[in-house]
């Protein structure tokens, strides 16, 4: 049975947007043409992907979502592929590549990659923005050099580095709890919160914590990514928790930020292969990260 790597770029996109509309913006085709990869794609394997759920909205079978995760593997290696040629085209010598989970992506990863480049400005640098299982699923296929995740990280061979974040409450500006100069779990019951999905660990966790010491936890807008909370907070949709770099990334929007006591912590790790030397350039990357992730304004312990 041979499979089109285009019918599962067809997957993967729709399984990570959601919808057959999004999807297809994303890999710059038509709906139709994106609607008939995957008919191919089911006519091949044999089984249904997808339930449709009304409009061009589609939810994954268990089926769909187990023969993902070998799907995501397969792409990754076609990914290593197609790096590998361009090096080999390009004739260059020099290029890290990261992956790491959005939050790390978007909020701490630029400005350590600003300071990288400018420390080394001969090495190229490719930075993979996927969520936390597929960065997993990336470097098991040994495509990149280092990779930023939420636990569990429970690779063989691999060094890891334990972050432990001590997260932070967010207001829009003008919010009653922003004259508190630091501020409790409690003190967000019973406020119209904007949630990390509870889909993600760490959305059960700030929700918990919020039930735990105050009571009620009113979720109005649920959310995959810190940026995006950061951003419907700013727009007066309700409080959030988020971590520290996208509190301050995202302030010029119309939000502040308060320390929670007692601290909810968010625990990603930074991990690569300990089975093989890692080149001078990921080496400096990993230490120009480490002191970021150290920096006292942003709160978090390495471990």
């Amino acid at each position: 049975m041979a499979l089109d790597v285009d019918l599962l770029l067809g997957l993967r996109a729709v399984i990570e947007n959601g919808t057959v509309t999004q999807a297809a913006s994303v890999l710059g085709i038509t709906q139709p043409a994106l609607s008939a990869r995957i008919a191919k794609l089911e006519s091949r394997i044999g089984f249904p992907l997808f339930d449709r759920e009304g409009g061009n909205s589609l939810r994954p079978t268990p089926r769909a979502l187990e023969f993902y995760e070998s799907v995501r593997a397969v792409l990754a290696h076609v990914e290593q592929l197609a790096l590998t040629a361009e090096r080999l085209r390009t004739g260059a010598t020099g290029t890290l590549v990261v992956a790491s989970h959005p939050a790390a992506s978007i909020s701490i990863l630029p400005g350590v990659v600003a300071r990288f480049r400018s420390l080394s400005p001969g090495v190229d640098v490719r930075m993979i923005n996927r969520t936390s299982e597929d960065v997993r699923a990336y470097f098991e296929a040994s495509i990149v050099d280092l990779a930023i995740a939420e636990l569990p990280v429970d690779l063989a061979q691999v060094e890891r580095r334990r972050v432990s974040i001590d997260l932070v409450a967010i207001l829009p500006t003008g919010h009653p709890l922003a004259a508190r100069a630091t501020l409790s779990p409690a003190d967000l019951a019973d406020q119209p919160f904007v949630s990390m999905t509870t889909g993600r660990a760490i959305g059960h966790i700030i929700s918990n914590a919020v039930r735990e010491k105050g009571g009620g936890f009113t979720k109005v807008i649920e959310a995959e990514y810190f940026s995006t909370i950061c951003a419907l907070v700013a727009t007066g949709q309700g409080v959030s928790v988020v971590d520290p770099w996208s509190a301050r990334m995202f302030a010029h929007l119309g939000l502040v930020s308060r320390p929670l006591t007692p601290a909810i912590r968010y625990e990603i790790a930074v991990f690569f292969r300990s089975d093989r030397r890692l080149a001078d350039p990921a080496r400096l990357f990993l230490g120009l990260l480490e002191e970021t992730l150290r920096n006292p304004n942003g709160i978090p312990q390495t471990a």
